[in-house]
């Protein structure tokens, strides 16, 4: 009985001890990369695709990602990460799934205790690098912004972005150190295609304090620069500056596409307020998705020009949708038919002249869209002129059967108090005149019933918007006025 009761005990010593190592392993980052060197080459190589696909879909440095991955899984070995892909230690529910494992944390006397608690279970290991990026994208439900540090357009080398999460990230100190420990010791920027200057004078820093006779070898590597493919666009578009605009440097070229790469800060522009600038350029780095923009802080097209990432802009919301019909043009009025509606993201650039077109030729329409600005909605019709097409603004047609531009428009709303009084319509006529209405309790809908939205209808003759709904009872669409819908 004695010996089973000795053998039981240290085995508990066993499990405490080991707890213990692994604990201090996250927090001080000694001895872990030596006794898991062995499977960090199988980690990095059965991992990296994932990881570039999901940093690349947030902009984040896939470097940071997987050294994030490696010291809080302990290179994939932790039982929260072999049982639920769980790389991150994040907890919660993903899609409803999740896994409750004992776990030590701090009390409100800052005491460690030991709890239970549910983590997320992924379907797949993309799943959790994917929802760590999204985390750091999206920031919290009070800062948005709370992780912006680590954002490629804000962090101008993979050491910012790991320094910028730390107080926010882990409250460990050095726990933005223990991350580019981790990267430079297996090579992660390289993996990645992050080498910069910054990172090879520290790694050069190190080895010549090894040994000053290897000072050949620290030479910083030349850094790997991403291919722009670009889009030119009418050099007079103007758009206003986003209220988050101060979060994002300006650069004179693309980030991370020129040696001679230089940045600002907006004040040192002398911009302390939002402005308006004007846009000529868009540029798409290969493997991303993200805009950015070249801009000027001045109409005239000689001024100097400098790049932006997207979210420092703040663009007119665009919705579109099919049509159909025939419109006679205003050559007389002059302006410029786009390849896009003027002011969207993509930037529109000249397709012809509108003093080209044969005032007395219909031209077939196959698009409807509204741009929404900040002085209300402008109407867009896209035509086909010879093999061509392109976009009209609504000011430049004289003649088009639609008096009610509709378009898509995906939403939720619920009906106002305001509706007492109000009609549906079966449908709004392309004379903007409507069609046979009915009462709300005509079709089962009540006060405060929450009903989806499908269209968006703008009537020309008085700029009232409109919004066609769907009954919850039967399916039936009606068309609204937008001010009983709330």
């Amino acid at each position: 009985m004695l010996k089973k009761i000795v053998k039981l005990a240290m085995a508990t010593v066993a499990v405490l001890v080991t707890a213990l190592f692994l604990l201090l392993v996250k927090n001080q980052n000694t001895g872990f990369l030596t006794a898991r060197a062995s499977s960090a080459a199988s980690f990095i190589s059965d991992y990296q695709s994932d990881v570039k696909r999901a940093a690349n879909k947030y902009n984040l440095y896939g470097s940071v990602m997987m050294s994030q991955a490696a010291l809080e899984s302990g290179w994939g070995q932790s039982e929260l990460t072999q049982q639920a892909n769980n790389f991150f230690g994040i907890k919660g529910a993903y899609n409803g799934q999740s896994m409750t494992m004992p776990t030590v944390e701090y009390d409100s006397n800052g005491q460690l205790k030991n709890t239970t608690a549910s983590f997320k279970k992924y379907p797949t290991a993309y799943a959790s690098f994917a929802d760590n990026g999204a985390t750091l994208r999206n920031g919290t439900s009070w800062d948005p912004d709370y992780y912006s540090g680590t954002w490629k357009e804000n962090a101008a080398t993979y050491e910012d972005a790991a320094n910028a999460l730390t107080g926010k990230y882990a409250t460990a100190p050095n726990y933005g150190s223990s991350l580019i420990k981790i990267i430079q010791q297996y090579g992660l920027d390289k993996t990645f295609g992050e080498t910069n200057s910054q990172s090879s004078s520290s790694s050069s820093a190190s080895v010549s304090s090894a040994s000053s006779s290897t000072t050949t070898s620290t030479q910083a590597a030349t850094p790997t620069l991403a291919t722009v493919k670009y889009y030119k666009g009418d050099a007079s578009q103007a758009v206003q500056l986003s209220k988050h605009y101060s979060k994002y440097y300006v650069y004179n070229h693309v980030k991370g596409t020129s040696p001679n790469e230089k940045r600002y800060r907006w004040k040192s522009l002398g911009i302390r307020k939002a402005v308006t600038v004007y846009l000529d350029m868009r540029g798409v780095k290969k493997g991303t998705s993200g805009n950015w923009y070249r801009f000027r802080l001045y109409p005239n097209s000689k001024s100097k020009r400098f790049w932006v990432y997207a979210p420092a802009l703040q663009f007119s919301t665009i919705y579109s949708g099919a049509t159909s019909g025939h419109l006679k043009a205003n050559n007389a009025s002059g302006g410029e038919l786009y390849t896009h509606v003027y002011g969207s993201p993509l930037l529109a650039s000249k397709v012809a002249r509108v003093s080209t077109l044969k005032a007395k030729t219909s031209y077939p329409v196959d698009q409807t869209a509204l741009a929404k600005t900040s002085k209300g909605f402008k109407v867009w019709y896209r035509i086909k002129v010879g093999k061509h097409k392109g976009w009209l603004s609504s000011s430049h047609v004289t003649t088009f059967p639609a008096k009610v531009a509709k378009v898509d428009f995906k939403t939720a709303k619920v009906v106002s108090s305001s509706a007492k009084a109000d009609y549906l319509y079966t449908d709004l006529q392309a004379s903007g005149q409507f069609q046979k209405h009915y009462k709300l309790a005509q079709v089962d809908l009540n006060i405060g019933n929450k009903v989806k939205v499908d269209k968006l209808g703008y009537r020309l003759s008085d700029q009232s918007l409109w919004y066609r709904i769907v009954c919850p009872t039967t399916s039936s669409k009606y068309w609204v006025s937008s001010k009983f819908l709330s």
